[in-house]
């Protein structure tokens, strides 16, 4: 090797490193918009169907709809279903809350008295009563807390600025989705670009699958609680079911927050049926992670549930709640890129043909034989 092309690979291989350094340091700077377009991608990925089924119905008069006004119509349907779902909720939940607070000094009282019935007849049980003497004092004493509680509302507003930064940015994906796709495909050698876009597809079926996927794990969620709590007899049932089921779709937090508000509920019940509702939603929050989202996210999405459960770990590791939300998605985004980079270095003499051709390719076989 000549000392020019010593110096000509040097400079490569720095020029190189620089270009990644720069690219982790964009990446950095700009994570907060690169999720928000992540998650505004998955979005029109998943409401693409739905458009594509408005394009295609005819009005009375035998036009159609045009894309953008099928997304008008569909923004339209979904804020109206999302606000249906609050003022459900909203309104019981309000009345529910004042009457907690009205019958909350004779609630105190008896779990008091069970305390000091409770330690009588088992005295190595500590006496619990000094702590819930204390608790009217503890709840006058929230106002302490007045500068979290702002600090929490800034953020709540903050969230929902990027709510609808997210809805804005899919709005024009699904309207411009064909114009993104061929400026993209445009970056790429030409013999590469029928690769790209088939990749491209495939992780948008992964994407549409994964919105699928929670909106039926959301379901099966609030109707496992429904059911289980119009079987204990607790008050708003369904309720309840649609809070624990949209509580599904923020990881962590959201089966947690929906436990609350159920055994908040169930104060007020008899105590037997506050030791059930506790019960059972232990039951339900170790159901849901460990057997529902991995068999749910395998049949929809096709993601095994060892990967299922790794990608939410690491995914919650990284970036929280956020993370855990994102993380099955871009699993499955580059599980569809390994698989395309496997299928092209793999040699071609023993390359395996795509499992929906394999049937075509070798015929239907018969039981204990070839095929025909």
């Amino acid at each position: 090797m000549t000392q020019r092309e010593l110096i000509g690979r040097t400079a490569t291989v720095l020029a190189m490193l620089a270009f990644a350094w720069w690219i982790a340091w964009f990446v950095r700077q700009t994570l907060d918009v690169l999720i928000l377009m992540l998650v505004s991608a998955i979005l029109a990925a998943g409401l693409a169907p739905l458009v594509g089924l408005l394009e295609r119905w005819r009005l009375p008069t035998g036009t159609r709809l045009s894309r953008g006004v099928s997304i008008f119509i569909l923004y339209v349907l979904l804020f109206a279903a999302v606000a249906g779902i609050l003022s459900a909720i909203i309104v019981p939940a309000v009345g529910e809350a004042t009457g907690f607070v009205q019958h909350l000094p004779d609630l105190i009282a008896q779990v008091r008295g069970w305390l000091m019935d409770l330690h009588e007849r088992l005295p190595w049980v500590p006496d619990l009563t000094g702590m819930l003497d204390r608790l009217p004092s503890q709840i006058a004493g929230l106002s302490r807390y007045g500068p979290r509680a702002a600090e929490t509302a800034f953020r709540f507003f903050g969230g929902l600025a990027d709510v609808v930064a997210v809805l804005v940015f899919a709005f024009y994906m699904l309207l411009e989705g064909a114009q993104i796709k061929t400026a993209f495909l445009a970056l790429f050698p030409a013999a590469q670009r029928p690769r790209v876009s088939r990749v491209l597809e495939r992780i948008g079926v992964k994407f549409g699958g994964w919105l699928r996927a929670q909106l039926l794990l959301s379901f099966s969620v609030a109707a496992i609680v429904s059911i289980g709590l119009l079987a204990l007899g607790m008050p708003f049932p369904f309720l309840l079911g649609i809070v624990a089921g949209l509580g599904e779709l923020i990881p962590m937090v959201g089966p947690s927050l929906g436990a609350a508000l159920a055994i908040l509920v169930a104060l007020a019940q008899p105590f037997w049926r506050l030791v059930a509702v506790v019960i059972f939603y232990v039951a339900v929050m170790n159901f849901e992670p460990h057997i529902l989202v991995p068999r749910i996210m395998f049949r929809v999405v096709g993601m095994s549930p060892l990967l299922t459960l790794f990608a939410l770990l690491v995914g919650i590791k990284l970036l929280g709640i956020l993370g855990g939300l994102l993380a099955v998605p871009v699993a499955a985004a580059l599980q569809v890129i390994a698989a395309e980079v496997a299928r092209e270095i793999q040699p071609a003499e023993v390359a395996l043909p795509p499992p929906e051709q394999e049937e075509v390719a070798t015929g239907p076989r018969r039981p204990g034989g070839r095929g025909a």
